[in-house]
């Protein structure tokens, strides 16, 4: 009788899947208890007895006499009255057959065998389904233009189509472009994004393409991997693709038409193997009748155009967004901090011009001040409260233009010293008020200089 390690025994025992093992000479030597469960045969009625004898038209059999294993094989066990498939695989020791194992699962309990053949048949295609429907959750919405945004980008998700997201800053393209590369067959792979408008025209090619050593005074030993090289077999996410010049966007049409790159300072060239998504809160047509933007570029971009509306057309979403927000902020302000219907009135009452990158940055200061388990009206930031009372977009007193031209970094700093002073009005001593906003005592000094807050 074969030996069986008390670990391996563990394993099988863990198992879900019925497990049988028979000797060289169809001797059974061992069953696991799911086996006993789903078939209904106590282990000690069954072992030391020859399978031959039990079912002699075992799949089991086939393999010890061919010594071949069957994979997702499908069989009917006449001494047990059930279907089942089963893997089974020979057992070897130093090159010699001495015996085989079946893993078993019962599928008798289905509607019926075909049903349950096409079931595992469509097994991965659920799977892969569930996969995206569980990436794309954070973009769950209850908003026409969204959830059409939303269902293209599923579509889209597993071809190789270049794509190209519309949307206002803070809508979260990102996030859309992040969710897209992890449901694809590139998922895996890396997904490294870049704000073209951060990138100075002198260090583009060296920072997408890498440069060699010695490319240039003062380069880097072994030369430096650019950002297309980075992804490579993954995505590259280029955000504000409107910004660059014409200059650029021809250098970056032709590694797109050519499929290869060069490095700077290089003399060969290299394969590309990245998908392309890019972003813009641009109107590029436009831009292209103005002679700004290329338009062989353009289409190159745009194989799958995709809208992301702004958070003011989409505000029956507040509540998905607010919740998937704050249960960030919870986790890190180790607060336990709910909403009230008042709060939630004023925040559809407000045209968010930041979108959800504003609505985040809100969020977090009123769950940095806040004191009690839940938000109130006075929780929250006052150009908010008056915006939504007024109808129209304020921070700091300001009306905003409701043409999206707001600057996002100023919203942020403006929003951020308003919560400093919040803080320090409703704190005791600076300790406390370092303790509220969750920093580094540096970091709040810092602060305080940067906005001259006394």
């Amino acid at each position: 009788m074969m030996k069986l390690e008390k670990h391996l025994l563990s394993i099988l025992e863990s198992l879900h899947d019925a497990v049988l093992v028979i000797s060289k000479d169809s001797t059974i030597v061992y069953v696991n208890t799911a086996y006993s469960v789903q078939f209904g045969v106590p282990a000690h009625k069954i072992v030391n007895r020859k399978l031959s004898q039990v079912e002699p038209g075992a799949r089991i059999l086939e393999v010890i006499k061919t010594g071949q294993p069957l994979i997702n094989d499908y069989s009917y066990l006449h001494s047990l009255n059930v279907h089942i498939f089963a893997n089974i695989t020979p057992l070897l020791e130093k090159g010699e057959l001495i015996g085989a194992v079946a893993i078993m699962k019962d599928i008798s309990e289905f509607y019926g065998l075909q049903e349950e053949l096409n079931k595992y048949k469509t097994y991965s295609t659920k799977l892969e389904e569930q996969l995206h429907e569980k990436i794309f959750s954070l973009l769950e919405s209850h908003a026409p233009g969204m959830r059409q945004a939303v269902n293209v980008a599923k579509k889209v998700s597993d071809s190789e189509a270049t794509l190209l997201l519309y949307g206002e800053t803070g809508v979260g393209k990102e996030v859309f472009a992040r969710a897209i590369h992890e449901a694809s067959q590139r998922g895996d792979k890396p997904f490294v994004a870049i704000n073209m408008a951060s990138l100075p025209e002198s260090l583009f090619e060296s920072e997408l393409f890498g440069f060699e050593e010695g490319a240039f005074t003062g380069s880097r030993k072994g030369g430096k991997k650019g950002l297309f090289e980075l992804a490579d077999g993954g995505t590259l996410f280029l955000d504000e693709i409107g910004e660059l010049s014409l200059f650029l966007q021809a250098k970056i049409l032709r590694v797109l038409q050519e499929k290869t790159f060069m490095k700077v300072g290089g003399t060969t060239t290299h394969p590309l193997d990245v998908r392309i998504i890019a972003a813009t809160n641009k109107n590029l047509q436009e831009l292209i009748r103005e002679g700004k933007f290329r338009e062989d570029l353009y289409y190159r971009l745009s194989i799958v155009p995709i809208h992301i509306p702004p958070l003011r057309e989409r505000k029956q979403d507040l509540p998905i967004l607010v919740n998937n927000i704050l249960g960030k902020l919870r986790i890190t302000y180790k607060k336990q901090i709910t909403v009230t219907q008042e709060v939630y009135e004023i925040f559809e009452r407000y045209d968010w011009p930041g979108n959800i990158r504003e609505l985040h940055n809100v969020l977090e200061r009123m769950i940095a001040i806040c004191s009690k388990s839940y938000f109130v009206p006075e929780d929250i930031p006052s150009f908010v409260r008056e915006g939504a009372e007024r109808g129209e977009n304020i921070t700091d007193s300001t009306v905003q233009s409701k043409t999206n031209k707001m600057s996002l970094p100023g919203i942020i700093e403006r929003t951020e010293r308003e919560m400093l002073e919040e803080v320090l009005k409703t704190s005791r001593t600076r300790t406390e008020a370092i303790q509220k906003l969750g920093i580094s005592r540096k970091a709040f000094y810092q602060k305080l200089k940067k906005y001259n807050i006394k």
